[in-house]
C-alpha cells in the first residue's frame, strides 16, 4: 500500500471548512465532501507555474481544455462537441440556475436522499417539488423507475445524480437504458449531476453518462467537474454538457446574471488533472477501498446500523436505529465524529460518513462510531 495517503495534514487553522468547525474539539471531521489528502503533483505544479508568473488578471480558459473535455468523455461512451461544454464554478450554483430556468408550471421530480443543494435551492426559489422515495433493491439505493413512469408528467423535470449521492450507486446500463426510455415517452428533462463519476470503488461497476443514450441526449444537462476525485473543490471550477443548443443558451444566458466564470485555477487544475492525474486516482481508489472495509467490519458488529456499500464515492450511507430520536449530529460529536444528518438529504435516522481521510483517522474513527451507536 502506497504511503502517498497515510501523509499526515495538519489542515487545522488552514481555512479548511471540514476542519474550522470543530478547531477547538477532539472531533473528527467527517461531513462535507473533501478529502483530507493532497492533490496529485501535476496539479500542484501546473498551480505553481501560474503562480510564479505573479500576474493575476482576467483569464480566458487553457488552450487545450475542451479537446481533454472531449477525450475524457470519449472514453466513457459520449462523443460531444466541444460547443456543446460550458464552464462553470460550480455545480452548487448551478443547481439555483437550473431552478431558475424551469418553467414554473413543470412539474420538478427530485429522488430522495439526495445532495442537499438540490433541496435547498427549491426552498429558497419558492419552487415546489415532487420527491421521489428512492428504494433498496440488492443493497443498493436506487431511483423507483416504476414510481417514477406513474407520477412524472409531460414534460417535467428530473434531478438525477449518478453515482448517486449520498448511496453511492453506480447505476448499471440497463438501468441508464430502462431511464432512457420512461424519459423519452415523457419528455422529461434531466439535469445529471455525474460528479463523483471517476471515484468507481468496484470492478464490476462502470458509470455511463446519462446522454451517452442518443435518443435523450438533447433532454439531458450534465455536469462534470475535477473537484472530487482530485480533492479540488476549492478551486470553483466545473462544467455542463448541453448537447440542446436552446436548452445550452437559456442556461448561459441565466447563468450571467446569476454565477460568476470558472476561476482559472480550477481550470488549470481541471485541464491538469484529467491530461495527467489518472495514474494518482487508481491508487486513490485503492486506499479509499482499505478505508471502506475497514469501517465496514466495524459496523458489521451493530445491528443498529445498516450501511448502504457504496460503488462509488468516499461516502458511506448508514441507516441508523434511533429509537429515542436523538439528534443524530450532536450525538456522533458527542463521541467525537462529525457526520451529516441524513435529513440533510431527505432522509431521517441516517447518517452520512466521508471516509477519505487517512487509515489512522479511520480507525480512530471506527472506535467512536461503534461508541455511538452502542449509546443511542
Amino acid at each position: 500500500m502506497s504511503n502517498l495517503f497515510d501523509k499526515k495534514k495538519n489542515r487545522k487553522n488552514s481555512n479548511s471548512q471540514k476542519w474550522d468547525r470543530y478547531h477547538s474539539r477532539d472531533i473528527l471531521p467527517m461531513w462535507v465532501a473533501d478529502m483530507d489528502f493532497e492533490s496529485p503533483t501535476c496539479i500542484k505544479n501546473s498551480l505553481r507555474k501560474y503562480i510564479d508568473n505573479g500576474i493575476y488578471g482576467y483569464h480566458s480558459e487553457p488552450k487545450d481544455l475542451r479537446d481533454i473535455l472531449k477525450k475524457y468523455l470519449k472514453s466513457k461512451g459520449w462523443n460531444i462537441k466541444k460547443n456543446w461544454i460550458v464552464l462553470m464554478p460550480s455545480v452548487g450554483a448551478s443547481i439555483y440556475s437550473i431552478y431558475n430556468i424551469i418553467p414554473k408550471t413543470s412539474q420538478v421530480i427530485v429522488p430522495t436522499p439526495i445532495y442537499l443543494n438540490f433541496l435547498k435551492a427549491p426552498k429558497h426559489l419558492g419552487r415546489k417539488i415532487k420527491e421521489l422515495p428512492m428504494v433498496i433493491e440488492n443493497g443498493r439505493l436506487i431511483l423507483d423507475f416504476k414510481k417514477l413512469l406513474s407520477t412524472a408528467k409531460k414534460n417535467s423535470w428530473l434531478m438525477f445524480v449518478n453515482p448517486q449521492n449520498p448511496g453511492g450507486t453506480v447505476y448499471t446500463k440497463k438501468e441508464i437504458r430502462k431511464l432512457s426510455r420512461i424519459i423519452k415517452e415523457k419528455n422529461i428533462t434531466v439535469f445529471s449531476d455525474e460528479l463523483h463519476c471517476d471515484l468507481i470503488l468496484q470492478n464490476s461497476s462502470k458509470h455511463t453518462p446519462l446522454a451517452s443514450i442518443n435518443s435523450i441526449e438533447k433532454n439531458v444537462i450534465a455536469f462534470y467537474s475535477a473537484s472530487k476525485t482530485f480533492n479540488v473543490p476549492g478551486l470553483s471550477c466545473a462544467f455542463a454538457v448541453i448537447p440542446s443548443k436552446n436548452l445550452r443558451q437559456t442556461f448561459k444566458t441565466n447563468a450571467e446574471g446569476i454565477t460568476d466564470d470558472a476561476n482559472i485555477t480550477g481550470l488549470i487544475a481541471l485541464t491538469s488533472a484529467f491530461n495527467k492525474g489518472w495514474k494518482w486516482r487508481d491508487k486513490l481508489i485503492k486506499y479509499l477501498n482499505r478505508n471502506l472495509k475497514t469501517l465496514l467490519i466495524s459496523l458489521k458488529k451493530h445491528k443498529n446500523a445498516n450501511p448502504i456499500i457504496p460503488e462509488a464515492t468516499y461516502l458511506l450511507w448508514l441507516h441508523v436505529k434511533n429509537p429515542n430520536n436523538k439528534d443524530l449530529q450532536s450525538h456522533f460529536e458527542k463521541y467525537g465524529v462529525g457526520i451529516n444528518d441524513g435529513a440533510e438529504f431527505g432522509k431521517k435516522d441516517h447518517i452520512r460518513i466521508n471516509f477519505a481521510t487517512t487509515y489512522e483517522n479511520v480507525k480512530k474513527a471506527t472506535k467512536r462510531i461503534e461508541e455511538a451507536l452502542i449509546n443511542l
